[in-house]
Parts: C-alpha cells; structure tokens; sequence
C-alpha cells in the first residue's frame, strides 16, 4: 500500500510533511520524529522492517526540515516542536484505520533530535509521566541516539557568540561543525547524505539554545517518565553523547526499560553498517510492547 501523504498547517502559518504508511491490520502504530538537519525520507530500512512485522508508520517533517516550511532548522520556542507533533497526533487519529477489539498500541520512536523532542513530549503530554495526558497517550517510548549532550565540548567562545546571536538574530544560520562521516560508517550512507538537497548543513544558534534548555529538562526529570522505554546507543557516536544517553537511562523512571549500546557504531545507527541488527532489536522489544497480532 502507497503511504498518505499529508500536509498540517500550524498556528504561526507553517505547512508541516507527514507521511503515513498504513495497513488494512496491524499489531501497533509507530509514531516517528527524526534527526537535526535531516527528514524522513532517510528512514526506508526501518520502515520497511516495521511493515514486514505489521506495525503502521507515521513519520513528520519538523518545521525548518525536509518539504516542511520555516526556516531551516529554526525554532523560537523548543515548545513548538511540541505543538507541532500535537498536530501530528491528531492526524494519525484521523488517518490510522480502525480495527476491531482492543485500541491499538501505541509507540513514539525518536532519533537524534527526534529522541529528544520525544522525551520532552512525554513529559510534558503523556499519561506516563508526571505531566498531564496529551490528545493521544502514548503505550511506550523508544529514543535512539538522543541528542542530550554534544559528545565534543562547544568552546566556551563559541557559546557566547551563538548566545549573542540567537538574541539579536533569532534566525540566522551560520555553518554546521557537523560531519558526513560521523554520522555512519557505510560509505554508500554518508554519500547520499552529502548529495541529498533535503539535508542542510547549517545551525541556528538560538535552536542549540533551545535544545540545551531541553536536554537539562529532561535529564533533570527522567525519572518523572515512567513509560515503558528502551534506550539504544552507539558507543562511538562523536555527536550526541553516549554516557548522556546512560545517565538518561539510569534516571528513568520506568519500571520496564531496556538499554542496547553497540560498540563501534556511530551516531545513526539505523543507517549504520550494523543496521539489520539495531533494527531487528527495536523490532523485537516493539513485538514485546504490543497486544495485537496482525490479521493474517
């Protein structure tokens, strides 16, 4: 079945991209939120995993990234981030199929900035943290190379420049640090990267205050999230730090969470050389987190 595209307008005027690959039966739904920089059409092998094990993807465009509006990599608020996947939610109710029995569950995967945004939706959205429920209450978490420190250090000059900037000039873009060869060790990864016109190789300083904000947020409140979570990592990622992602893990809340961190791999490990094995674990722990078997 060919996925829905479908467009979200927010409340400051942006047109959002979300795509939705459905089936007539499923065992669950997936709500995907991807990386900085990047967009959701880098995601093929995970999404088709998911179908060949009967889940229905969901996957948004943030604002300022791939065919989705603003300026790229932009916001003013990490709140909107929120407010978009709000609207984000509220489609999937409207498209996802309705089946017999039971509410399907429900699962909200993050990568990277994606893994980010989506433990600060739980805290602040959903019935398994201390926050109050959202529109459409997730059954359980998954964050993959969440971005909650820089595994390099900022130089502090840098910082003052970008606090600088990101008060006088909320939009500017200056040039990314960034490198293709971080991201995997697959050759053939890191060059469609590079070629991909979708992807954009700049940073906007008061999105990286932003996300600070955030990432102290969520290390600081962790254990207020008690939502079944799992946790994977790349031990040699030179972007998002690993350790941080341990001490996230060690802080949850969650009475039910699972940790994988693969040695060698960097830092997006569903497009990394070891990829089949990183996504076979995420599907295993989402067959464990799921009720309903697809109709045959």
């Amino acid at each position: 079945m060919p996925p829905v595209q479908s467009t979200l307008r927010t409340a400051d005027g942006l047109d959002l991209a979300a795509e939705h690959h459905l089936r007539p039966a499923c065992r669950g739904v997936v709500a995907f939120v991807h990386g900085y920089a990047e967009h959701t059409g880098r995601y093929g092998g995970l999404l088709a995993a998911l179908d060949a094990a009967g889940y229905a993807s969901h996957l948004l465009d943030l604002r300022g990234h791939g065919r989705s509006g603003g300026v790229r990599g932009h916001v003013l608020r990490f709140e909107e981030y929120l407010a978009d996947l709000d609207l984000f939610l509220d489609r999937i109710e409207q498209v996802q199929p309705r089946q017999p029995g039971p509410r399907l569950p429900r699962i909200l995967v993050g990568h990277s900035l994606g893994g980010l945004i989506a433990l600060r939706y739980v805290l602040h959205r959903s019935a398994g943290s201390a926050g109050p429920a959202g529109p459409a209450a997730f059954d359980a978490l998954a964050v993959v190379s969440p971005f909650l420190q820089p595994t390099m250090e900022v130089p502090w000059v840098k910082v003052g420049l970008a606090a600088v900037a990101a008060q006088l000039s909320p939009t500017l873009l200056i040039k990314s640090d960034i490198e293709a060869r971080w991201l995997s060790s697959d050759p053939a990864v890191v060059a469609a990267y590079e070629a991909d016109p979708l992807v954009f190789k700049t940073l906007n300083p008061r999105w990286f205050f932003e996300a600070r904000r955030a990432q102290q947020e969520v290390l600081e409140r962790a254990g207020e999230i008690r939502l079944p979570a799992m946790v994977q990592l790349g031990a040699a990622d030179p972007i998002a730090d690993p350790e941080a992602g341990r001490r996230l893990f060690e802080r949850l809340g969650s009475a039910d969470k699972r940790l994988e961190v693969y040695p060698g791999l960097l830092h997006e490990i569903l497009n990394e050389v070891e990829r089949a094995r990183v996504i076979g674990d995420l599907v295993a722990w989402l067959d464990a987190h799921t009720a309903h078997d697809p109709a045959p």
